[in-house]
């Protein structure tokens, strides 16, 4: 219960405490799934604010629900600030079946304790449907316990956002700050809180309600489908169908058909009509991928598609209208593309309407334990195994590793290291050897510097990295911005002050 405490109390984000809460309550207490309810006193109403479920699906359903601050079990222990244990919630009068069917799953047995500080109570923290028999009341006596902590944290990161919105309300130049200080945006398939990641999510919001071209970039592997799935699925056409084609696995020859479909006797083989992709995807969203593996030719065709709404099926005479949202997502530099003559600079203006870049696994570390500990909860629970955590010396080999191949490499290690665990908690010997001989190169984190016994001349040691950098690019200031993290304002003045202009 101190770890606990502590894990919960070291951090200001209510997101990520409540999650850091539920997590630790699904694996104590052997549990199909853990949520916090909490009161929305305006409304009167009762939401899921997070939930950790071991039934694909449910967590993102649950929240979507709200209802009645006086409705269900829940509802009854906000009212009366009781705990309760309920053995069998179909015998229970006060138990509201309306959760169950907006998501689909049956709830058989809960723990519901009230989430109470200062005299009042905010919420509730549930457990539901144990794996292994029956609850008891030591259960509850522990989820109580564990409730007592984790209401004092949400207090205390309300009162704090609180505060920082109300100072910051008077004076104008306090605007900007308030940014990073509200609630943390989240969806349910993307998980990670660094500041590149809620940077992405900001772009994402404003576009849910459009049908905007989207070009998402990044390296292979950073999660780019995901975004997209996101996007069609939180958008106008959720209830349209999503149909998404990687332009670099299909053979140029029969990308076209794939993409327009084509009419019996198109080509030798072609017995009957096949509707393509732009066809399969109406009213719904097309998600195109590595879009800058398609061919000149293609390109061609696809940039008439986007301009007149229409297409032909090979083989065939009849116009068909298309009505499809594009996602499209590339591992490419387009503009580099376009400067070799490989892609088309005006297909390329029609795609980058709304640009959304994800950021590489090594710039958001942050988030890299967090996707690990979701990885071996899904894989644990794939492959019927207790697998619930890292040691120190396996959590430590997977923050310094650089990881090329980003998130999709990062479930890779964590699928093999759950299949090769033989606890609880995933150990070195789990790894990849490639992880445990990595040896890092030249960083600020970790090992790489060290500060000498004799101290160092911090101003001489910046005058030198910014020399080096100055050689390295032949002066280019935006390539030295980009190697040393500095504005050109601020290369500018730290270039005056070392005196390091070219001569």
């Amino acid at each position: 219960m101190y770890d606990i405490s502590q894990s919960i109390c070291a951090s200001s984000e209510l997101d990520r405490v409540l999650q850091i809460a539920i997590q630790r309550a699904v694996a104590l207490l052997e549990v199909e799934g853990s949520s916090v309810i909490l009161l929305d006193e305006k409304r009167r109403e009762l939401y899921f604010q997070v939930a950790d479920d071991t039934r694909a699906g449910v967590e993102g359903r649950l929240r979507e629900v709200r209802f009645p601050a006086d409705r269900g079990i829940a509802g009854w222990v906000v009212g009366k600030g009781i705990s309760i244990l309920v053995p069998d919630v179909d015998r229970d009068p006060r138990h509201y079946r309306g959760v169950d069917v907006q998501t689909g799953v049956k709830t058989k047995s809960l723990l519901c304790v009230p989430l109470r500080t200062r005299g009042r109570t905010i919420g509730v923290l549930e457990a539901i449907n144990k794996h292994h028999g029956p609850f008891v009341p030591e259960d509850l006596r522990f989820l109580e316990a564990f409730s007592n902590p984790l209401a004092l944290a949400i207090e205390n990161t309300q009162l704090v956002q609180a505060l920082q919105v109300t100072q910051g309300r008077g004076s104008p130049e306090n605007q900007p700050l308030q940014q990073p200080l509200g609630p943390t945006l989240r969806f349910e398939t993307l998980i990670g809180e660094s500041p590149k990641m809620q940077e992405v999510y900001r772009l994402i919001e404003p576009i849910l309600q459009t049908t905007v071209t989207v070009l998402i970039t990044g390296e292979s592997g950073t999660g780019k489908e995901l975004v997209a799935r996101v996007i069609h699925s939180r958008g106008l056409r959720a209830r349209g169908p999503f149909v998404a084609m990687n332009c670099a696995a299909i053979p140029e020859a029969l990308l076209e058909a794939e993409l327009f479909g084509y009419e019996p006797g198109a080509f030798t083989g072609a017995t009957r009509r096949k509707p393509g992709r732009f066809e399969l995807a109406r009213g719904g969203t097309l998600f195109l991928d590595e879009i800058g593996e398609m061919s000149p030719t293609l390109q061609a065709k696809l940039l008439r598609v986007l301009q007149a709404r229409t297409f032909e099926p090979l083989g065939g005479t009849q116009t068909i209208e298309t009505d499809v949202r594009i996602l499209a997502a590339t591992n490419r530099d387009l503009q580099q593309l376009i400067a070799a003559g490989k892609f088309r600079e005006d297909l390329f203006y029609r795609l980058h309407i709304y640009p959304i870049a994800m950021p590489p696994l090594r710039e958001r570390t942050e988030d890299l334990l967090p996707l690990a500990h979701h990885f071996l909860h899904t894989y644990s629970h794939e492959f019927r195994k207790e697998v619930n955590g890292l040691d120190r010396e396996a959590a430590e080999l997977l923050l310094r590793y650089e990881w090329p191949g980003n998130v999709r490499e990062l479930e890779n290690v964590l699928t093999r290291a759950v299949l090769l665990c033989p606890g609880t908690v995933v150990t070195a010997r789990d790894v990849p050897p490639a992880l445990r001989e990595h040896q890092p190169g030249p960083s600020w984190r970790g090992e790489a510097f060290r500060l000498p016994p004799g101290g160092i001349s911090l101003a001489g040691l910046e005058k030198q990295l910014i020399r080096e950098a100055l050689e390295r690019t032949q002066y280019n200031k935006s390539q030295v911005g980009r190697l040393l993290g500095l504005s050109r304002t601020q290369l500018r003045t730290r270039m005056k002050h070392y005196r390091l202009n070219r001569t």
